[in-house]
């Protein structure tokens, strides 16, 4: 049984806890089908009026980071208890929001040696619900890796730089500063990956407080439609004028 706050806490990433069983073709596991993927960032692309499929694939990845893997990296920091949820029973909506199937996801508490237990989240979230979609959108979209890898890395820059921002006690300090670091550190297998995909995007200085510009630019610009005031993201590599962070 989950306690009463991981709802409250999900909703405002934008993750639904919804009742019955998935029976959406944007389930996490219909997108790791090449054709799936194909209708999916189609449809983004009309609705955002993006120029081609790889700036879609794009922004679906910035989006999908947000969701998924920000809120389950806060839970899991802050709470040291994860909300895990298999690939059939999370759909991604047309508003841009991902629902989750009550009865197929579980509440997972921190037991025993932390160390381990991270290790184990962190690898399941990852090989289980992040590499393999950024798989699939790189063989669709022919959008690189790199820019794939760090639309994830910026917005655990985020989320870590707002959680060391927020946190007043000095043992939740230190365990933001631990996760972050491990996340920096550990070794490629526990994202499915040869090499940590995030050993140099990962690079807030050491009181995480301090932004840096993207190495690669995620195309946020070449929208037409935007969904920002200003036309660049806050960590944008090109040398232009900088607008805000997009989600």
């Amino acid at each position: 049984m989950r306690p009463e706050w991981v709802e409250r806490e999900l909703l405002d990433f934008g993750v639904h806890i919804t009742n019955g069983p998935m029976t959406s073709d944007r389930t996490l596991a219909a997108l790791f089908s090449e054709a799936a993927v194909m209708r999916l960032l189609e449809a983004e692309k009309e609705a955002m009026h993006a120029p081609n499929l790889a700036v879609a694939a794009s922004m679906f990845s910035k989006r999908y980071a947000y969701l998924a893997v920000s809120s389950s990296l806060y839970l899991m920091t802050l709470y040291d208890g994860v909300y895990q949820f298999p690939p059939a029973a999370c759909a991604f909506r047309e508003d841009r929001k991902i629902e989750m199937d009550e009865a197929a996801c579980s509440f997972v508490p921190l037991e025993g040696d932390r160390h381990e237990w991270r290790e184990k989240v962190v690898r399941e979230l990852f090989t289980e619900c992040v590499t393999p979609l950024l798989d699939v959108l790189n063989r669709t979209s022919k959008l690189s890796y790199r820019i794939l890898w760090e639309n994830v890395a910026v917005r655990i820059n985020s989320l870590y730089r707002s959680m060391m921002r927020e946190a007043e006690e000095p043992a939740v300090k230190q365990r933001v500063r631990e996760d972050y670091l491990y996340l920096k550190q550990a070794a490629g297998d526990v994202f499915g990956a040869q090499q940590n995909p995030f050993q140099h995007s990962l690079n807030l200085d050491d009181s995480l407080l301090e932004t840096s510009n993207r190495k690669t630019c995620c195309m946020y610009y070449k929208l037409e439609k935007k969904s920002e005031s200003l036309d660049y993201c806050l960590v944008c590599p090109l040398e232009k004028k900088k607008g805000t962070a997009c989600s």
